[in-house]
C-alpha cells in the first residue's frame, strides 16, 4: 500500500492505493478515499499514542486487504503529530531485525537480475548522487535501484514526487536538464558540466523531443490509463524546465583556481650544466693529484686566489669569472662526495 495524491478543481486529495499484479503488468488500485484531510481519521487517545480509524480496516478487509498497523503508519506519516512521530521513529528505527535485513538482502540480489528504465534510474542517480555528470552511470551498482521493486508505474511516480521534495528551486531545472538526458545531444565535456553555455534554443529542443520520447513510451507506462494529453506526472517536468534557471556553477571558477593552483606549484631549478674533469681543473690551475689531498677548506682558498686574479674589477674577464665559477662548484661536489669536509663550511657550502 502507498500514500497517492491528485489535484481536483485545486484541491488535493488523497488515496490509499496497492499496486497489484494483472497479467504481465503491475499495476494500482484505489483502497480508501481518505480526501483533504486524511488527519480525520488518526485518532490520538492520550499522550503520543495513536491508532487509526476503524472505516479504514473495514473498507480494506471489503477489498480483500489485511491491514497492517506498519504500513498504515507510513501512509499516515506526513499527517501525525511530531510528537508522535518521535515516538515512532525512536521504536522503529533503534533496531533492525534479522528479518528485515534478510528482505533487504534479497531484494538487493533480485535487483541484479532486473532491468530498469532508464529514466528511472537516471531520477535515483541524481537524487542519490547529486550529479549533473552520469556518463557512469553505468557502473552504478544495480541495488540503489531497490526502491524501484514490485511498484506499479503509478507507485513508482508517486515515490518520486516524494522524493523530489529534497530539490530546491535552484536545482529543479539542472535535474531535469540530467534526467531527460539533455547531455546526450551534444558532444564535449560543456554539456555535463556548463549547460548555460550550450545554445539554448537547441536544449529547449531536445528537452522537447525528450519528453515527448517518455510519453509514448507504452513499456514505461504499462499498467496505467492514457489520454491524448501529456501525462500529468509529466507535466510538472516541463514547468520546472521552463520556470526556472540551472543552479549556480563554479565550473569556470574551478577553471581559474585550477589554472592558479598549477602555475603556483614549486619547481626546483634546473641543475646547472657541469664542466669537464680536465677543463675545470684546467680553470683551476690545479693537477688531480693536488685535488685528491683536498678538503673544502683548501679547495675554497684556491678558489679565492684564482678568483681574485679573474675578477672583472681587477682586470678579469667576465667570461672568465663565470667559468672559475663553475669550475670550483663542480670540483666542491667532488671533494664533498669524498667526505673531506675537515669541518668547515664557506657560504657556498
Amino acid at each position: 500500500m502507498y500514500l497517492a495524491a491528485k489535484q481536483i478543481k485545486g484541491t488535493v486529495r488523497y488515496y490509499i492505493r496497492e499496486s497489484f499484479k494483472d497479467g504481465e503488468w503491475l499495476k494500482s488500485r484505489d483502497l480508501f478515499d481518505l480526501g483533504a484531510h486524511p488527519d480525520q481519521y488518526i485518532i490520538y487517545p492520550g499522550g503520543s499514542a495513536c491508532y487509526f480509524h476503524e472505516d479504514i480496516y473495514d473498507q480494506l478487509n471489503e477489498k480483500g486487504v489485511t491491514p497492517d498497523d506498519d504500513e498504515l503508519e507510513k501512509i499516515f506519516w506526513p499527517f501525525l503529530k511530531y510528537e508522535t512521530r518521535r515516538v515512532i521513529e525512536g521504536f522503529t528505527h533503534r533496531h533492525s531485525s534479522r528479518k528485515g535485513r534478510e528482505s533487504v538482502k534479497e531484494s538487493c540480489r533480485r535487483c541484479e537480475t532486473m532491468q530498469f528504465h532508464m529514466f528511472d534510474k537516471r531520477r535515483i542517480h541524481y537524487l542519490r548522487f547529486g550529479q549533473l555528470d552520469q556518463s557512469r552511470i553505468f557502473r552504478a551498482p544495480n541495488k540503489i535501484y531497490r526502491p524501484l521493486l514490485d511498484k506499479s508505474r503509478d507507485e513508482i511516480e508517486h515515490m518520486f514526487l516524494r522524493m523530489e521534495n529534497v530539490l530546491d528551486a535552484n536545482e529543479k531545472k539542472t535535474y531535469t536538464f540530467v534526467i531527460f538526458d539533455i547531455p546526450g545531444h551534444f558532444s564535449g565535456k560543456l554539456a555535463r558540466t556548463f549547460p548555460q553555455a550550450l545554445s539554448q534554443e537547441k536544449v529547449d529542443d531536445c528537452f522537447l523531443e525528450e519528453v515527448c520520447r517518455v510519453d509514448s513510451d507504452e513499456n514505461f507506462w504499462a499498467g496505467m490509463p492514457r489520454s491524448a494529453l501529456l501525462h500529468e506526472h509529466l507535466v510538472r517536468y516541463v514547468c520546472w524546465f521552463f520556470d526556472h534557471d540551472y543552479a549556480e556553477s563554479r565550473y569556470l571558477d574551478q577553471l581559474v583556481y585550477d589554472w592558479m593552483g598549477r602555475h603556483r606549484d614549486f619547481h626546483p631549478p634546473r641543475p646547472k650544466p657541469s664542466m669537464a674533469m680536465a677543463e675545470a681543473l684546467s680553470v683551476m690551475g690545479m693537477t688531480r693529484q693536488e685535488l685528491a689531498g683536498m678538503t673544502v677548506k683548501t679547495l675554497t682558498r684556491q678558489y679565492r686566489q684564482m678568483a681574485r686574479k679573474s675578477h672583472p674589477d681587477t682586470g678579469g674577464g667576465h667570461d672568465r669569472f663565470i667559468r672559475l665559477n663553475q669550475a670550483f662548484e663542480d670540483l666542491l661536489r667532488n671533494v664533498r662526495a669524498k667526505g673531506k669536509t675537515s669541518g668547515y663550511r664557506t657560504q657556498r657550502g
